[in-house]
Order: C-alpha cells, then sequence, then structure tokens
C-alpha cells in the first residue's frame, strides 16, 4: 500500500509542476519604465578646435581673413616683405607672409581709382584735363605729359593709368568723377570700408608715396577680387597695349602694359601663359609691387607680392625685379601644388545621429554642393570630419530638412571648410508610434499560456486514467494475496 502511495504522490507532483501555468491568475506584473538611451555620437563626432563659423578663421583657410593657410605661412620669397595667395572659387588661402602688414601701395592705388571710374562714371565721356592734373606731381613720377586743355575720353584715361601708371592720368579721372581729389579719395576709404579692407587708407588716388597711406596683402586681395567682378575691369586688368587717339593737343600715343606677365615684347623670360591680368607698381621708397590674376585647371588664383627689392647693373640695366620673379614663384606654387576637389554634393548623407526617444535614428544631409582646395598629393581619406549636433543632442521629434548638426572638414590643421547638416527624413517620438511595446509582449505571453493549458489538458486525459488503472490494479492484487493467506491458514488448522 505504500508503494502505491508514492507513485499517487508522484504522479500528482508531476502535475502540479506541469498544469500550475495554466491556472496561474490573468496578471502581469507591473512594466518597468526605461529612460531613453542617451544620445550616442557617431565615431566621427569629436569636439571641434573651433565653434562652427569661426573655424575657417582663426583654425582654417576658408576665407580671405583666415589664420591659417592651407600652405602655410613661412617665408618662401627671397625680398618680398609681404605676400598673399588666394584661390577666389572656393575662397581659400594657400600661402600667407606678413599678410597684415601696413604698407605703401604705391600705383596699386590705381585698382581702386580705376574701379570708381567704371562705377560711377561712363568711359565714353569726355574729359577735359586742368593744370591741377600735372601740378601737383613730384619730379620724376610716371606721366603722359597731359596737357591743360587737352580733351580725352575717360576710356583713354583708365587705359594710361592701368597700363603705364601715369599719375596725370589718375588725378584728372579723379576731379572728373568727384569734382577734386579730396572728395574723390573720400570716396576710396568709403569704398575700401564697404569691401571689407580693414588696414587701408587712401590719402591720393595715384599711389605717390605718403606716410599716412598704406594697405596689406590681404586689403590688396579683397580690393581686387571685388574689381575682377566687374568685366569692364576684367578686361582693363587685362589688355596689353592701347592706342590713345589723337587729341586736341597731342599726337597718338601707343601704349604697352608694364605687366610683363601679360606683354610679352619688353622682357618675354615673364611671360606667364595662365595669367589673366595685373598691375605693377614700383619706387625706390616702397619696393617693386604686384598684383596678379591667373587661372588654370579649375583654381582662380589672385597673387600679391609687396616691397620686392629691385637690383641693377653700375649701367642701370635691371637685374633683378623683384616683383616679377616672385610673384611667378607663387603661381608655380599655387598651380603645381595644389588641385580643386569636389567635397559635398547636394543632398549628399554624411553621418547618422542618435535621437533620444525617437524610433530611429537621423542621417544628416549637405544641402549645398561645396568644392575645396587641396594640396595635389592629398586623397579625401585624408580628411577628417569633425561634427557637432546642435543643442549637444537630438530629442525626438524632428522634422525633415531641419538642421541637426554642423560639420567642419580638416586637412591636416587647417578647417578648409564648414557646412550645416540637415535631417534626411522626420524622426517620431516613441510615445507617438503606432507600434505598442506593452501590448505585444502581453499577446506573446497569452499565446505561451494557451500552449501551456494545451499540453496540461493532455497530461490530464492521459495521466489521470493511468493511476486509475494502477490504483484498481494494484487493489485487486492486494485483495487476492490476502484471500490466498486465508486459504493457506484455514488449511493449517483443519490439520
Amino acid at each position: 500500500m505504500k508503494k502505491i502511495s508514492a507513485l499517487c504522490l508522484a504522479l500528482l507532483m508531476l502535475l502540479q509542476s506541469v498544469c500550475i501555468p495554466v491556472f496561474a491568475a490573468d496578471t502581469e506584473a507591473p512594466t518597468a519604465q526605461t529612460e531613453p538611451a542617451a544620445a550616442q555620437s557617431p565615431v566621427e563626432e569629436t569636439a571641434p578646435m573651433a565653434a562652427y563659423g569661426t573655424a575657417s578663421v582663426v583654425s582654417g583657410c576658408r576665407t580671405i581673413e583666415a589664420q591659417v593657410p592651407l600652405g602655410g605661412s613661412e617665408r618662401m620669397l627671397d625680398t618680398s616683405q609681404a605676400a598673399f595667395v588666394y584661390e577666389k572659387n572656393t575662397g581659400t588661402v594657400l600661402h600667407a607672409y606678413n599678410p597684415d602688414v601696413k604698407l605703401y601701395p604705391g600705383a596699386l592705388t590705381m585698382i581702386m581709382t580705376a574701379i570708381i571710374a567704371i562705377e560711377e562714371g561712363n568711359l565714353d565721356d569726355d574729359v577735359t584735363i586742368s593744370t591741377r592734373s600735372y601740378s601737383s606731381l613730384p619730379a620724376g613720377a610716371r606721366n603722359q605729359k597731359l596737357k591743360e586743355g587737352e580733351v580725352m575720353t575717360l576710356r583713354d584715361l583708365l587705359n594710361c593709368m592701368i597700363l603705364v601708371s601715369a599719375n596725370d592720368a589718375a588725378l584728372s579721372v579723379a576731379e572728373h568723377i568727384a569734382g577734386n581729389e579730396t572728395s574723390f579719395v573720400i570716396k576710396m576709404n568709403e569704398y575700401a570700408k564697404q569691401i571689407g579692407c580693414t588696414s587701408t587708407v587712401f590719402t591720393n588716388c595715384h599711389g605717390q608715396d605718403d606716410a599716412n597711406q598704406y594697405t596689406t596683402a590681404r586689403d590688396l586681395v579683397r580690393i581686387t577680387e571685388y574689381a575682377m567682378r566687374n568685366s569692364t575691369f576684367r578686361d582693363l586688368f587685362a589688355a596689353t597695349s592701347y592706342d590713345v587717339p589723337v587729341t586736341n593737343k597731342s599726337e597718338e600715343r601707343k601704349l604697352k602694359s608694364t605687366n610683363y606677365l601679360i606683354e610679352q615684347t619688353i622682357v618675354p623670360k615673364f611671360n606667364y601663359e595662365y595669367v589673366t591680368g595685373g598691375k605693377e607698381s614700383y619706387s625706390a621708397s616702397s619696393g617693386a609691387h604686384i598684383v596678379a590674376t591667373a587661372e588654370k585647371n579649375g583654381l582662380s588664383l589672385i597673387c600679391v607680392v609687396l616691397g620686392g627689392t629691385r637690383t641693377y647693373t653700375d649701367r642701370g640695366t635691371v637685374t633683378y625685379y623683384g616683383n616679377f620673379e616672385e610673384i611667378m614663384e607663387l603661381l608655380d606654387f599655387g598651380f603645381d601644388g595644389y588641385k580643386v576637389c569636389r567635397l559635398l554634393h547636394d543632398g549628399q548623407s554624411m553621418s547618422q545621429f542618435t535621437v533620444a526617444g525617437g524610433e530611429n535614428q537621423v542621417v544628416g544631409q549637405s544641402h549645398a554642393s561645396m568644392d575645396a582646395v587641396l594640396p595635389a598629393e592629398a586623397k579625401l581619406d585624408n580628411l577628417i570630419l569633425k561634427y557637432s549636433v546642435i543643442g549637444g543632442g537630438l530629442t525626438a521629434p524632428i522634422k525633415m530638412d531641419q538642421q541637426i548638426a554642423t560639420l567642419q572638414i580638416w586637412y591636416r590643421t587647417s578647417c578648409i571648410a564648414e557646412t550645416e547638416l540637415y535631417a534626411m527624413s522626420s524622426v517620431r517620438a516613441t510615445s507617438d508610434s503606432a507600434l505598442d511595446i506593452q501590448s505585444k509582449a502581453s499577446r506573446d505571453d497569452s499565446n505561451l499560456k494557451d500552449i501551456l493549458s494545451f499540453l496540461g489538458v493532455v497530461c490530464l486525459i492521459i495521466l489521470v486514467p493511468l493511476v486509475i488503472y494502477l490504483f484498481v490494479n494494484n487493489l485487486r492484487r492486494s485483495l487476492a494475496r490476502k484471500r490466498r493467506r486465508k486459504r493457506r491458514m484455514s488449511r493449517r488448522r483443519s490439520r
């Protein structure tokens, strides 16, 4: 009987372990509420060395104010006191040496005089030469021997001024535009401020040395870049020769440019085929200056050399010009050492950013195409991308085309580009999502209960009859054994 009890107990324990889930109360423990994971930055995202919008200035080359030229700022030229190489299509400073040192501009002053006259005058207007146009000039100043009462067009005077640095022509231009030189100089300084010059002061319209007149290599690039936007100025800047027609007081004047980079007959060794314009200047006190523009292989350079040293033989022959030789070095430096590369395309996806409380991450994209100048041997793999998320982190919801980050692109120690990144698509908050994670988990639990209930019923159907059968069978055997013992004992007593 003990065996039967033990067997029944074991079967009951088995049934209990299998069927308890079936009969458990249909309740759930409270679901733990977890905070959204903190926004994780992309691998490339690091704190920029300078704030967005200023990195290209204080730590980069991608603006004319840049303090870290792509090609460095060590002295490259033998004699010049200042130099500047600027790629205007991308706004990249390739080289700068003493870019903000104040120096006499010399005849380069006439670049400003010319662009003002072009913008405010009519080149076909007749100009009558006055005595003031030559009486105030120092002895030895370059001139075209204009005569009082001589009539020339403004176009003629501008060519005399730019091609051969005629000081008397510059004074005549100033008087025609503003009435007198003093009023014209006021215009020059106003223009300089509007263009963005920070270290330029004009006291005359021609560039004869004056202790109070000065500019810098950087400001001369600003002035030249502004002037080159005007097609009339570009033609004037590129002219190699000009014939001034016969006037009422002079025979025809044939002019040849003193910019030997483009004039091919006077000093052919300085001819530079990619130069598109320029203006030179020389005086014993200020030295040899030159501004030149040039284009090649997608690069559009503006180069400035100030304060070069000119040397002569005992007979007065020039052995070293200072400005022409050294600006050619700068042009070779720019064209041979650098190339233009496409960094970004409009709509290009850049990186993925985590959105706290959002359904998914968001991809940032550029809304502008961007080119940059890089060293000729550089590869795009050499660039460093530095992302900065708006507000330090993104939180759902995010709207499509919402600004989400800024990007700085660095080559070595110079920031070569900055741009804003926008959301490629919208990101909803999880609380607004059509997916209910908790209810889905409940459905999964109920399915498991259904399976366990089915298994429990099967177990009952199979095990209960088996238990009854075993119990009845053991009971019958026990009763049979009792009857046999009684018969044996009865036979023994009858003996």
